[in-house]
């Protein structure tokens, strides 16, 4: 597993600032998301824009699309997007999240929804790419491991005291069931196993080119 390192800088991507927002906090552990709207090429800035006028407290950190990364609220201030957000880096993938949790296992629209339908579609696979080169960067940055945590995970990393060697990558749906602050499972079924890898290869690649 690439190590984290302190020499690479996060993520520095255009900044549409959220409207939502909480206090300090030191960036340890990363949630995926799905912000339910279709991935294309502008979703990321719509987004974005959603979060400077929704009413109710709603935020992320990132929001991506296949061909942008776009900043709304600042890797060391708590955002909204968990219930339970401190010390955490909100990712929005821009994705209709499948299947929905009444859809039976093993029905037609089942198999549709976990793989044709979405991830092997070209933007699709294009926007996990892109993100998991931005995570990638934002854990090297922090300190924080590459690497899947489910609610065991997240919850031995919240008693630990959320330290970002204890950290990983995690989605909203564990949050969710970790914690109980919320009941959003997203984002569904996503390819977390490839994620990791292709985060893992980017890491190596972004160390490789910062070393003299």
């Amino acid at each position: 597993m690439p190590k984290p390192t302190r020499a690479i800088a996060p993520p520095a991507p255009p900044l549409i600032p959220a409207r939502w927002h909480g206090g300090d906090q030191t960036p340890a552990l990363s949630v995926i998301h799905s912000t339910v709207s279709r991935c294309a090429p502008g979703g990321a800035r719509a987004t974005a824009r959603y979060f400077q006028t929704v009413d109710r407290p709603a935020s992320a950190h990132y929001v991506r699309d296949p061909d942008e990364l776009i900043q709304c609220v600042g890797d060391h201030t708590v955002a909204y997007h968990c219930g339970y957000n401190e010390d955490s880096l909100g990712w929005e993938m821009t994705d209709i999240p499948g299947p929905v949790p009444d859809d039976k296992p093993g029905t037609a629209r089942w198999k549709a929804l976990r793989r044709s339908w979405r991830w092997a579609r070209p933007e699709q696979k294009r926007m996990l790419a892109g993100l998991a080169e931005d995570v990638a960067r934002a854990h090297l940055a922090y300190g924080i491991p590459i690497r899947y945590l489910d609610v065991a995970g997240v919850r031995r990393w919240d008693a630990r005291g959320r330290r970002p060697a204890d950290g990983g990558i995690t989605t909203h749906a564990v949050m969710s069931a970790a914690f109980k602050r919320s009941t959003h499972w997203d984002p569904g079924w996503w390819p977390r196993r490839q994620f990791i890898r292709l985060a893992r290869k980017a890491a190596t690649r972004i160390q490789h080119e910062v070393r003299p």
